[in-house]
């Protein structure tokens, strides 16, 4: 304490002293705050886990981990594989155990990410949306995280929460003009708004991001038919083949009355048989083998169509705004098939 009282305030010694005792302090409380943190982290996680207790927790894989060294790769190994042949179940209380036995929140945080993916996978996005929503509690930049989020609340048909995911995924990658057109679209289509507003937003919607053109037509089509039939012959050829499966639908009685323009429309009609046949060569192979077969009344012919994503090449029979395979966005192409068309009044129910 003498020595101290000897050292002048303005000595440099003084000045190192103090720096150094700050510096300690700032130490302390940094590893008090980490601590804290962290504590928190574990006490979150293990509520939350605990909600998944009616699963139940895997008695044989409980007693290998106790057991082994190193025991969580090979764990995680056996429920990606139940996972991938479609398990689900026991994948779910594979990662469930795991979550039990690891004590870190950084390594219960992929496995949480792999039990909200199997949730998801096996028809439970309710229960996957708590999950995500959980890991982005704790790491609200996690870029994979937000996209699964976003599907999610596609699904679910909850288009602002949606919204407000992908503002965040927005500020941290950027890029995000389609997809926020999509959804605002979608809020648009779904909300209780005057038909009046909703029309004027969604028709520039439709004229300032052609790729929703089948997302917007699907609701004029219903509410709005007479901008239906006049934007439709405002499309090109192949703008409007991308919309056939939409029109192949359409009853007889709506097409009867009506003057088409454009050439593939009438095309089109011809061939479902709503409009007389004309002599010209037709727009597509498969709307002139229609065309023939109604001339020489071989037999009747149908369209099927199946669907195609343009990012992943992947085929599925059921239409998509979102690929079911890889995610992608809007980006569906439509290949018509030729088929002989059945006359389902003959079937029998019995």
């Amino acid at each position: 304490m003498e020595f101290l009282s000897a050292i002048d305030y303005r000595d440099p010694l003084f000045s190192i002293i103090a720096l150094i005792f700050c510096i300690g302090i700032i130490s302390l409380i940094a590893y008090y705050w980490d601590y804290f943190i962290n504590k928190k982290q574990q006490d979150s996680l293990r509520h939350f886990i605990e909600s998944f207790d009616h699963m139940g927790i895997d008695k044989e894989t409980r007693e290998f981990l106790a057991l082994s060294q190193n025991p969580v790769p090979s764990v995680l190994f056996i429920a990606k594989m139940y996972q991938k042949s479609a398990n689900h179940e026991k994948a779910i209380r594979l990662y469930i155990t795991l979550l039990d036995y690891l004590k870190s929140p950084s390594e219960k945080i992929p496995i949480l990410e792999l039990l909200g993916d199997t949730y998801y996978k096996a028809g439970f996005p309710l229960r996957a949306k708590e999950i995500f929503l959980e890991i982005l509690h704790h790491y609200p930049r996690h870029i994979v995280i937000l996209k699964q989020l976003i599907k999610i609340y596609e699904e679910l048909g909850e288009y602002k929460q949606a919204l407000e995911a992908l503002d965040c995924l927005e500020e941290i990658q950027g890029g995000m003009e389609k997809e926020k057109a999509y959804l605002e679209s979608k809020l648009l289509i779904t909300s209780t708004k005057s038909q009046d507003k909703k029309l004027k937003k969604l028709l520039v919607f439709m004229e300032t991001n052609p790729q929703l053109s089948r997302v917007i037509l699907g609701y004029l089509k219903s509410f709005h038919p007479f901008i239906f039939w006049e934007r439709l012959e405002q499309f090109s050829p192949q703008e409007i083949l991308n919309v056939l499966d939409i029109l192949w639908n359409i009853p007889k009685e709506e097409v009867q009355n009506k003057y088409f323009q454009s050439k593939i429309l009438c095309d089109i009609f011809q061939a479902k048989g709503y409009l007389p046949l004309s002599e010209d060569a037709k727009s597509t192979f498969e709307l002139e083998s229609l065309c023939l077969l109604l001339k020489n009344n071989n037999f009747k012919g149908d369209l099927k169509f199946q669907y195609h994503c343009l990012s992943c090449q992947g085929n599925t029979p059921l239409a998509f705004e979102r690929c079911p395979y890889c995610g992608e966005l809007l980006h569906l192409q439509i290949h018509p098939i030729l088929k002989e068309k059945q006359n389902e009044t003959h079937y029998s129910f019995l």
